[in-house]
């Protein structure tokens, strides 16, 4: 991985949330940043109970009041989204990202 990228992630202080949630959050950096086989790693050292999914959605062409939903490439077509592209893992796209529930504040 470049230096720069690496230098361009802000030093934050300690997080008092579960480990859980930490490698949950772990888990979607390590998608963002292309680190796909940490990734693979970290999910199959935990089972679901332990490290729960986090609810993902895609965020494309989003109307007010419309709920994200799934990902063209989990249906094999990629050609029905001008984001996507063959190989590609839906975790590499900006508009693959949480679902906010109601009530979040975010």
């Amino acid at each position: 991985m470049r230096d720069d990228i690496l230098k361009a992630i802000p030093v934050l202080s300690q997080r008092q949330d579960s480990q859980s949630e930490q490698l949950r959050d772990l888990l979607a950096v390590a998608n963002r940043l292309g680190m796909y086989d940490a990734a693979d790693a970290i999910r199959s050292m935990f089972d679901e109970n332990t490290l729960p999914a986090a609810p993902y959605g895609c965020h494309c062409d989003l109307v007010p009041g419309e709920q994200p939903d799934g990902c063209v490439l989990d249906e094999g077509k990629p050609e029905d989204c001008v984001h996507a592209h063959p190989g590609m893992r839906k975790e590499q796209c900006h508009y693959w990202r949480l679902v906010q529930e109601p009530g979040d504040g975010a």
